[in-house]
């Protein structure tokens, strides 16, 4: 996707949020799972947990039930919380398919804590090549600039971007909450 392409897709979906210039990251976190779900045309249903291998932060995969399950690392903060869930959300507007799984236990290895009623109705799960995740990467990337710039008004609107943002982290650090449904 060229530049031009993914710019056009960001502001889209940033209108598509319709975020309040105040909204916290968590707020910006149910906002993006609600537009998944309405990509998707499923419940979407996301998950906070630890996950063992530290290099893996998020992993989706779909249920047998029809439900689009996300596990996201599970995080102290919210900004890095969004991240993760943009970075999955961006994986489904590139169009990446996912891989059918046949055991449950795979997903139980990925998310130990994970119910294992849950992890029995698996159907797939999304794997991508390193092109994949970079491309996934850029445009999470550039959607949370979007949804940081949308937010001036509680940073600032003179202060530069990487100062504003630094504040906006700050200005939500106390929103910490473990196995969150949003």
């Amino acid at each position: 996707m060229n530049r031009r392409t993914r710019r056009a897709m960001v502001n889209r979906i940033a209108r598509e949020l319709d975020l309040a210039p105040d909204a916290t990251y968590q707020e910006a976190a149910r906002r993006v799972c609600e537009l998944m779900g309405r990509h998707l045309g499923k419940h979407v249903e996301v998950r906070f947990a630890p996950l063992p291998d530290a290099r893996l932060t998020g992993v989706s995969a779909l249920l047998a039930n029809g439900t689009y399950l996300v596990i996201c690392a599970d995080s102290p903060r919210w900004y890095h919380r969004l991240q993760i869930l943009l970075h999955e959300f961006a994986h489904l507007m590139l169009g990446h398919q996912p891989v059918t799984m046949n055991k449950s236990e795979s997903l139980r290895r990925m998310a130990p804590n994970l119910l294992p009623h849950m992890a029995r109705y698996l159907a797939g799960r999304t794997i991508f090549d390193d092109h994949e995740e970079r491309d996934a990467e850029e445009l999470a990337d550039e959607l949370l600039e979007a949804i940081t710039d949308h937010q001036r008004a509680m940073a600032g609107d003179g202060l530069p971007k990487h100062v504003r943002r630094m504040v906006a982290s700050f200005a939500h650090a106390d929103e910490v909450a473990h196995d969150v449904y949003i």
